[in-house]
């Protein structure tokens, strides 16, 4: 039986300096900054001068966006969602590893139906190979399912994950999210983009980080009811009937949280 909990996932990552020390000792004596910079130019070189971004065993996650919603399906195959909480695991003075096992073992007691934007590509490899520097079992992320097929790791089962950027993708070649969300009225980057996050992280501004970790996994949602709609799995008035508890859920978050209110009223404004 598919899940009916359904996550929204994105992971905030930076470079793993310590990794890199014990993999090129050459470089050993380097600052945080300087060891850094030599990764951006090792992935340079290694991409012909066509993007600087470290492959997964060289993130550190710095922050565990989550947007959990029940799955109410019903016998014709449609289904309704209805948004539950929005935030990020763990506190802001959380380590990696505890923000993993704090992950690790909400999923291991919901059943989930993951929700990503490159997850395959990026997010559950990052998990992955996080999850094994240390050393957490974490059996309901690696495990088949009930098939071959029905696993976190497979595009072939929606159902229990549906990567939006696979979903959406052009013969490998996803759009970014904020294009796909601007297509879809949405609000998609506010003010920040995952470029920025190393320099927020080296200014210790964890909570800006976390706050717009959140605005992504908030996008990712409507992006994926849109995605349903498209399918003819959410009726028109469910959806219109979420979309109505969101703008409520944030309208009233919004007045703790800017960045929720921020969020709504971009979303509010009309685009030409």
């Amino acid at each position: 039986m598919a899940p009916r909990k359904l996550l929204v996932f994105d992971l905030e990552t930076v470079p793993d300096v310590a990794f890199a020390r014990k993999l090129w000792p050459e470089h050993a004596a380097l600052s945080d900054a300087e060891m850094t910079q030599h990764i951006y130019n090792v992935f340079l070189q290694r991409t012909q001068n066509t993007s600087d971004f470290p492959s997964p065993p060289f993130h550190r996650i710095v922050a565990i966006g989550c947007l959990l919603a029940d799955v109410e399906a019903e016998d014709n195959g449609t289904e309704s969602y209805r948004l539950r909480k929005l935030g990020c695991i763990g506190e802001e003075g959380d380590d990696e590893a505890t923000l993993l096992q704090k992950f690790f073992d909400f999923g291991a007691r919901e059943g989930l139906r993951l929700v990503s934007y490159n997850g395959l590509g990026f997010d559950v490899p990052v998990l992955k190979l996080r999850a094994l520097h240390h050393n957490l079992p974490i059996r309901w992320f690696m495990n088949h399912l009930t098939n071959k097929w029905d696993n976190y790791s497979s595009n072939k089962a929606l159902a229990f994950h549906t990567d939006l950027a696979d979903v959406f993708s052009a013969k490998g070649r996803a759009p970014k999210l904020d294009e796909v969300c601007t297509l879809a009225g949405l609000p998609g980057k506010l003010d920040v983009s995952g470029a920025k996050v190393y320099e927020m992280f080296s200014a210790g501004e964890l909570g800006q980080i976390r706050d717009y970790c959140e605005t992504d996994v908030l996008n990712t949602y409507l992006l994926y009811l849109h995605h349903q709609h498209l399918g003819g799995i959410l009726y028109p008035e469910l959806m219109a009937d979420e979309i109505t508890r969101v703008r409520t859920y944030l309208t009233k978050e919004g007045k703790t949280r800017a960045h929720l209110s921020q969020f709504l009223e971009a979303w509010q404004t009309p685009t030409s």
